[in-house]
């Protein structure tokens, strides 16, 4: 048995394939746990002249019950050693031409990286992290570090982390060799413990969702994604900036060949 320590696990997933797996889920099961305890003794007597001597023993079973919770690492192992067993998981550590043409969509994959996340959220972690450090050291000297104006730049640096889809925050993992890039947008909610221990290498288990080919590619957190989506007229069309892509410094491109993976959980 592997013992993992998780820092990312989707529990809708584990569920959904549990359920593929056994036809049903369950939350709780009853455990049964019997011990059994014999008593031994004799028996001595005379009676007219005969005399005898013997042996008894008696059994005493005891039966405790208890409900116990299913957890996701338990649910996690039943899927991972099901998808071996069905050989139907594939291992990376780097991943060469060929591997990579054998990869179909749908694919279960487990593989051995380094994340980083978009550079929209690393450049909003940073100025959080500073204005953090700041109060600190105010509190400390009972002095304004720095003036208002900056104090709203860091907060605006700060608030750039709301601008993406949903709770999802895109992140990249790079194999061994730095080829065939690895995106997978993980969903805050699922998180174990905190961002910052998303350094090193990891394990992670994922399902392809798509294969980028090359000449394709994809942006990471489009700040005007939703502004682009707004009906305009022709007049409005006219009007409205030419360019909506992100500034130079937010802009994280993902080129094929590549992956946009499923994630289902990382792990050390």
């Amino acid at each position: 048995m592997n013992l993992r320590s998780f820092l990312y696990i989707n529990p809708v997933l584990l569920d959904d394939y549990i359920s593929a797996i056994d036809g049903f889920i369950y939350e709780e099961e009853t455990l049964t746990s019997s011990k059994t305890k014999a008593i031994n003794g004799g028996l001595e007597g005379n009676i007219h002249f005969a005399k005898g001597k013997g042996d008894y023993s008696n059994t005493n079973t005891e039966e405790a019950q208890k409900q116990v919770k299913i957890t996701n690492s338990a649910k996690f192992d039943k899927i991972y050693n099901y998808l071996e067993e069905q050989g139907n998981l594939k291992y990376y550590e780097y991943m060469d031409d060929t591997q990579w043409d054998e990869i179909k969509r749908n694919d279960f994959l487990e593989i051995l990286a380094t994340p980083r996340f978009s550079k929209l959220k690393e450049i909003a972690n940073l100025g959080q992290n500073i204005g953090n450090l700041l109060d600190v050291f105010q509190n400390l000297t009972d002095e304004p570090i720095i003036d208002q104006k900056s104090k709203d730049a860091l907060n605006g640096i700060a608030s750039l982390s709301k601008i993406k889809k949903g709770n999802e925050i895109p992140c990249v993992f790079n194999l061994s060799n730095e080829k065939f890039p690895i995106v997978a947008y993980l969903d805050e909610q699922n998180f174990k413990v905190s961002q910052d221990r998303f350094v090193g290498q990891v394990y992670m288990l994922c399902k392809v969702q798509k294969k980028l080919e090359k000449g394709e590619k994809i942006q990471l957190d489009e700040i005007f994604e939703d502004i682009k989506k707004i009906p305009l007229n022709r007049e409005q069309r006219r009007s409205f900036p030419k360019n909506t892509s992100n500034p130079k410094e937010l802009k994280d491109e993902i080129k094929g060949p590549a992956f946009v993976v499923i994630p289902i959980a990382i792990y050390q």
